[in-house]
């Protein structure tokens, strides 16, 4: 009898190759966002699946930005699994930055470089062809698997990923994997929420030497942002799964996001990304604007931190704010049998014990958490994400493949 665990190792080591260069020029096909057009990279995937003999669809709320859905039923019932990739990357910046071709896809030294790399067309990829390796299974299965390949994740996700939740319940499933970059060493079961604020401070302004004219904006503003910072003082509550599992994997959440990283994964974190105000040195500046980055841990509430910013402010009529950005913070159980399925085929395919934790920042998988679906991300090492010389270790990317592909035959095995 063949055992399938082992059958679908040995096919996905087999394809190395294949999916190397299937990754390199996905990433050769630039897809930045903004704009966000995706079509021609879709039509790369679409060719992947074509040739599979696998059926799929695009829905494509803007034609520019289109959506796959591939899906197919075991041969016994079972539960719903969805995998989820985006398409769409950051823009490549200053290309002078660069050492690499952002859209080259160059190989060297074990390494894919180029926009996208990591960001997440080779966590796509990797559910791609683990997803195509399932469908050739699909008589041994229980249950039934959904590929979703989305655009728009990196500017909100209203055309993509959001929008198939609200319109296509097929997508909705009983559990989610995502392969958004984290590390072999960690997976993530949860995000913070993010608040972003836009705060105005108008005041009638003066001359420099008559300060008994008018109320300083920029001092105004330098009183309430230090009370903004109190903010760090809410956190997840001690003793919940979260913060014990966070606790018990803090070397993991350093690991993964920097040293130190583990001190505020927990904690409501601040940060005043921008401001500007003033004229001229001698004048007293009547107006003052900035802008706060609030990153809020699950078991705090949005409500409960902007009481704590409304409180903060009242004391100043001169101030008015608006809130720019927010989702809810979300996590799934840290022992949820995935998890525990990840770490364990992780473990299997390379020797790497992946610790659970949350993220840093948002991605599509905090939409199906909304709906109420568990969903968990396991992706490659976020190396120079967002930055110049972008890249992916190949090695890495083929452990994730083997990893979500072991994963996801555990979960539809009945």
């Amino acid at each position: 009898m063949i055992d399938l665990h082992e059958d679908l190792l040995s096919s996905i080591s087999a394809r190395r190759i294949e999916m190397t260069e299937f990754l390199q020029n996905l990433i050769r096909i630039p897809s930045p966002n903004p704009p966000g057009d995706t079509q021609s990279a879709m039509k790369l995937i679409e060719g992947f699946l074509s040739e599979r003999g696998i059926p799929f669809e695009i829905v494509a709320p803007d034609p520019r930005m289109p959506n796959l859905i591939a899906q197919f039923d075991g041969g016994q019932p079972g539960p719903r699994l969805v995998m989820n990739g985006h398409l769409d990357v950051f823009p490549e910046g200053d290309a002078s930055k660069w050492n690499y071709d952002p859209w080259g896809a160059i190989e060297k030294d074990g390494c894919i470089f180029g926009r996208g790399a990591c960001d997440m067309k080779s966590g796509t990829t990797a559910l791609l062809f683990a997803f195509a390796e399932l469908y050739e299974r699909r008589s041994n299965l229980h249950g039934s698997l959904v590929l979703t390949v989305v655009s728009d994740e990196e500017t909100g996700s209203n055309l993509g990923a959001r929008y198939l939740l609200e319109n296509r319940k097929d997508v909705h499933g009983d559990c989610l994997l995502n392969s958004e970059p984290t590390s072999p060493f960690a997976l993530r079961f949860g995000e913070k929420g993010p608040l972003w604020l836009r705060c105005k401070v108008n005041t009638p302004g003066a001359h420099g030497a008559y300060v008994h004219m008018s109320k300083n904006a920029i001092q105004i503003a330098a009183t309430v942002i230090s009370g903004l910072y109190e903010l760090q003082n809410f956190k997840s509550p001690e003793g919940s799964s979260l913060v014990l599992a966070l606790q018990n994997n803090a070397r993991a959440v350093d690991r993964a996001y920097g040293t130190g990283a583990s001190a505020v994964i927990s904690g409501t974190t601040v940060n005043v990304g921008t401001i500007q105000a003033g004229v001229s040195v001698n004048m007293l500046p009547s107006e003052c604007t900035f802008e706060v980055d609030i990153r809020i841990p699950p078991g705090v509430s949005h409500s409960t931190v902007i009481d704590h910013i409304d409180s903060v402010i009242a004391p100043y009529p001169e101030v008015t704010y608006e809130i720019t950005n927010q989702h809810d913070a979300n996590a799934s159980e840290p022992d949820h049998p995935m998890v525990q399925s990840l770490i364990r085929n992780a473990v299997r395919v390379s020797g790497v014990e992946p610790a659970p934790i949350i993220g840093l920042g948002a991605t599509d998988a905090r939409l199906w958490r909304h709906a109420g679906i568990p969903a968990f991300i396991y992706g490659p090492s976020p190396t120079g994400m967002g930055k110049a010389d972008e890249f992916v270790r190949i090695d890495e990317f083929v452990h994730i493949a083997k990893t979500h592909a072991l994963a996801a035959l555990d979960y539809l095995s009945g």
